[in-house]
Formats: structure tokens, C-alpha cells, sequence
């Protein structure tokens, strides 16, 4: 058993055994739909339902109804008695905000909406009585509670993931984003899983307990609720997996488990020619039975080398790197397992490694929020190169422009500290980035423009409004044909809004590649550098392209640069 699936039923168990303390009975509920059949669990009927916070992607279709060309706001939440969460959820746009379902964001939404065209959206939706106040809309106020039938509700949400808005389809976009980032981030983490939609509501049910909800989606047309009495809308989606599991069999879990980071190495290359080094001094376990200290060997597939301080190395290439760790040889692959603190401060060594110290820590806590939203490949949590983050372990920090030879970029490779490690720590359990860039180049971007999920909009940089960075890139005919194929006749970029791509028309026929393959592509001919973050222009000439942008990385998040 998986320990994700574990520390769920541990949780179940817990609380179930704590309300069997108390003398009471949960009781729960499922209804699905799938195809049009609705399912209907023993005990529960289609009688309607108040469901809190389940409401709030009505409100957000309400608000763009009435603000057709608006861009959604930004909110800075700061808790206390305006949301449930008493810290705040800081500053957050609709994405977020529905993930998170923070109650202020979508106050603000309703405040801000005709109340006329409030209550005539909601209605629509198949709630009954219209909301009347802000409080209402977003499932708050008792009494007054809005209600719908279960039945309604999984259509509606379904008319909200396969039907455009007339008005603000845009903003529907951003609210399927936010359902998708509630299963990584937000109330719906329960559910463990990736490829749904889902969201969370609690509704009181006395003065000392609550109604849980949960909603959840997929792409072939599954929906499904959930009630739990008594409970909370994140409790409900704990409870919603495992029935949701059984109609989606196969469906994987997705978050990494306890402490141990998987990390592929040297993800752009063959695992080929290297060797790898004990550097430590003591035996380590080998799969041929141990490496004495100091001792090498060359690396096969299937070997398993480890744990131990290990010292890998590729002389044709220049490449070399040591790690604290374990190290296995799979598929075609290097991969490594290592503590989260180890793969902290490789990242800190790679993409900030003589940063200020309040900085790091930033950085630091930016990567642990990166590794709770869960794997990043089929095989591993992470890689080592921009797909997912730049990690040099122990070191060295190589320069790897050229992609035939790597060389070595001098200074001591810097550790964390006890004290910076917890406030680390600390700091990854409040809301903050989860991504960062070398440098936003004074124009950073959004995570659904540059991998199509996520915010439509990214916060200014504090460190560099109006301070822009360009850089262009040349690529002669040969190393653009050797990347994209003969008989090119237009690059081009995407044009915002949307996803950022380079679509290369050849033959007459059209491909478009996302930043990470193209980036991939090109690092392959011409080297790391030969595209530093996803670029704003491009154009054929006489010789080959000419690409042209801002900034380093993928220009989105924290911004490293001083």
C-alpha cells in the first residue's frame, strides 16, 4: 500500500474513532454521474441541498457576466473575520482563490457584481432562493442558504467544464484552472490525484458541527459528490477517493511521499559513459556488493549504487556532480533518491548560489511548495534541468552552454544551516510561490501562458518595474534545421491570450511546441543558454532565426535576480 493511501486512512480512522468518542454517527453519501446515469447511494435521494462553498464558480461566472473585458482582480487576503482561513491566504488571484476557496476573494467578486445579475445567475444554475448578498452567493449566510438538487449541481458543473461562456470565457479558463489546482493545492488535496477537476463546501450544521462537501470531475465525463455528517469540505474529499477511485480504476497518486525526493540527472543527456565515484569514507552499498572509499566504477543499466556521498562523472563531456543520496540506472535514465534538505540546497547551489540570505530562504521554501503539488514525471518527482528546476547537488555548478563540453563555474558550494532549514521550513507552510526564474527580465509571465494551467496573471516584480532585461539568440540554418526538420517556412510565436508556443510551419504543415520542448530542442544543438525563457519574438532570416525576449528561466514567480 502507497504511503499517500496510508496517511488517508490514518487520517479516516482518526477521525472516525473521534467521533466515535463523542457518541456519533458519520454518515456519508455519494451521488455520480457518468454518461447521464445518475448513481444515487444507499440512504441519500435528490432532495435539494445547501452546499456552501460549492456556489463560488457561479459567482465568478456572475462577475464576468457583468465585467465582459476585465481582467480577473488580484486580492490581497488578509484573514481575521473575513475568511475561514484566520492568517490570510495573502495575495491571490481567481485561480488561486478558488483553489485555496478563500471567502474573501469571492466576497469581493460578489460585491462587485449587479445583484439583479447574481441572483438571475444562480437561478439559471438551479439554486433556489436567489442570493440576495454577497454572504449568500458564496454560501455563507444561514439562514437564507441557498439549495440545490445533487442531480443539478453535477450538471451544472459539467455545463461548466464543456460549455464556453457567451461573456468572460476567459475567466471560465481561470476557474477550471483553479478546480484543477484545488486537487494540488487546495481544499480538495484529499482526493490525491491528478487529471480532475474538484471543489470543496462546508455548511453548518449546529453550533458545534459542520456539513462537508466535495465535488469532483474528469475529462470522460465522471462526476461525483460527496456528503460527510459531520465533517469539513476537505475531510469530504479525503473520504470522496476512495469511491472515486473505484469508478476511475487505474487513476495514480500523485504527490510525493514523507521525505525522499526522486531526482532524474543530467535529464537532457543518454545515461551513458559515466561513472560513479564513493566519495565518502566509508564502504557504501553496491548492487555488486559494496564500493570501497574512493573507489569507481563505470555505470551500467540496472545498477543500484547507495546511499552514500556519490561522485558522478562523464570525462568526454566535462559533466561531474556529487550528491548525497542513492543512485539507480533505470530505463535509460540516472536516478537519484534524496532527502528534501539535500535537494534544497542543490537547488539553492544551482539557481542562487550567492544570493542574500532572506533570498534563499525564499527560494528554499518556493522549492518545498514546488514538491507538494506533486510529481513532475511519470518516473520521478523531478529532473535536474528548467523543465522542473536546476539542481547541481554538492556540485560542482557547471556552465552548460556548450552542449558538446560543460565547464565549471568557480565558488564553495554553500549549505543550509539548522536555523535556515527550519525557517524554511516554516515559510513553505504559509502561502507563497511554488516557481521562481533567474530573472523576470522586468516582464514576468503567468503560469498559464507559459504551461497553460494556473494564474492568467503574474504580480509585477518588486525588484524590477520598469527595469527591462532582452537578450536575442541566433541560429544559423544548419542548427535550425537540425532542431526542427528541413523546408521550414515560418516561425512563429503564439500571440497572447494563451498558451506560449513556437509554431514551425514546414511542408505546409503546422507544429507547435510549449517552451519546455522547445527549450529542450534547441539546448540539444546549441546549449543551455541558446534560450533563456520563453521568447516574445521570432523571425526566419536570410541565415537561419533570430529569437529575441526578456529575462531567464521561464520568467514566472519569484525572480532571483538582484
Amino acid at each position: 500500500m502507497n504511503s499517500t493511501k496510508s496517511r488517508r486512512i490514518a487520517v479516516l480512522l482518526a477521525w472516525i474513532t473521534a467521533l466515535a468518542a463523542s457518541g456519533q454517527e458519520p454518515v456519508f453519501h455519494t451521488w455520480s454521474m457518468d454518461q447521464g446515469r445518475l448513481e444515487i447511494s444507499v440512504g441519500a435521494s435528490d432532495a435539494p441541498l445547501a452546499v456552501g462553498s460549492l456556489q463560488k464558480p457561479f459567482v465568478a461566472r456572475a462577475w464576468a457576466q457583468a465585467h465582459p473585458e476585465a481582467a480577473s482582480p488580484r486580492f490581497l487576503c488578509k484573514g481575521g473575520r473575513a475568511c475561514w482561513l484566520k492568517r490570510g491566504h495573502g495575495e491571490l488571484g481567481l485561480t488561486t482563490a478558488l483553489a485555496r476557496s478563500c471567502n474573501a476573494y469571492f466576497r469581493l467578486l460578489a460585491e462587485a457584481t449587479p445583484t439583479k445579475l447574481l441572483a438571475d445567475t444562480f437561478v439559471e444554475a438551479g439554486f433556489a432562493p436567489a442570493p440576495s448578498n454577497a454572504d449568500q452567493a458564496i454560501g455563507l449566510a444561514a439562514p437564507g442558504l441557498l439549495r440545490i438538487r445533487p442531480s443539478r449541481l453535477l450538471e451544472a458543473y459539467r455545463e461548466l467544464l464543456r460549455d464556453p461562456w457567451p461573456l468572460g470565457e476567459a475567466l471560465r479558463r481561470e476557474v477550471l484552472a483553479g478546480l484543477r489546482e484545488g486537487v494540488r493545492i487546495g481544499t480538495a488535496g484529499g482526493l490525491a490525484t491528478w487529471g480532475i477537476w474538484a471543489k470543496t463546501g462546508t455548511v453548518p450544521l449546529d453550533e458545534q458541527h459542520t456539513v462537508g462537501f466535495a465535488l469532483a470531475m474528469d475529462e470522460g465525463g465522471l462526476a461525483m459528490l460527496a456528503r460527510l455528517q459531520p465533517g469539513t469540505g476537505a475531510q469530504a474529499a479525503t473520504a470522496l477517493a476512495t469511491p472515486l477511485a473505484a469508478h476511475r480504476p487505474g487513476t495514480p497518486v500523485s504527490k510525493p511521499a514523507g521525505d525522499i525526493v526522486s531526482v532524474r540527472l543530467f535529464d537532457l543527456l543518454p545515461a551513458v559513459g559515466f561513472t560513479v565515484r564513493n566519495a565518502s569514507s566509508q564502504p557504501i552499498p553496491d548492487g555488486r556488493g559494496f564500493l570501497g572509499p574512493g573507489a569507481s566504477r563505470p555505470l551500467r543499466p540496472g545498477d543500484r549504487v547507495g546511499p552514500g556521498t556519490l561522485e558522478l562523472r562523464a570525462e568526454g563531456r566535462g559533466l561531474r556532480r556529487r550528491f548525497q543520496g542513492a543512485l539507480q540506472v533505470t530505463s535509460g535514465r540516472l536516478l537519484a533518491t534524496l532527502t528534501r534538505r539535500a535537494y534544497v540546497e542543490g537547488v539553492l547551489a544551482a539557481e542562487l548560489p550567492d544570493g542574500d540570505r532572506p533570498l534563499r530562504q525564499e527560494l528554499g521554501a518556493a522549492v518545498l511548495r514546488f514538491l507538494a503539488r506533486g510529481r513532475r514525471h511519470v518516473d520521478a518527482d523531478v529532473c535536474d534541468s528548467t523543465h522542473c528546476a536546476w539542481f547541481v547537488g554538492q556540485g560542482p555548478r557547471l556552465d552548460w552552454t556548450n552542449p558538446a563540453q560543460a565547464k565549471e563555474n568557480e565558488g564553495a558550494i554553500e549549505t543550509l544551516g539548522e536555523m535556515d532549514w527550519a525557517r524554511i521550513q516554516a515559510w513553505a507552510a504559509s502561502p507563497g510561490p511554488a516557481f521562481w526564474t533567474a530573472h523576470c527580465g522586468g516582464s514576468p509571465l503567468s503560469t498559464q501562458r507559459v504551461w497553460g494551467w494556473g494564474e492568467a496573471s503574474a504580480p509585477p516584480c518588486p525588484r524590477h518595474l520598469g527595469s527591462v532585461a532582452t537578450w536575442v539568440r541566433t541560429l544559423n540554418r544548419r542548427e535550425l534545421e537540425q532542431v526542427f526538420g528541413t523546408d521550414i517556412e515560418t516561425l512563429a510565436v503564439v500571440p497572447p491570450p494563451g498558451v506560449w508556443g513556437l509554431t514551425v510551419l514546414r511542408k505546409g504543415e503546422g507544429k507547435t511546441y510549449g517552451y519546455d520542448e522547445a527549450h529542450r530542442r534547441i539546448a540539444a544543438v546549441k546549449g543551455w543558454d541558446a534560450l533563456p525563457s520563453p521568447p516574445s519574438r521570432v523571425e526566419l532570416t536570410g541565415d537561419g532565426a533570430r529569437f529575441s525576449g526578456e529575462g531567464s528561466g521561464h520568467r514566472v514567480g519569484l525572480c532571483l535576480a538582484k
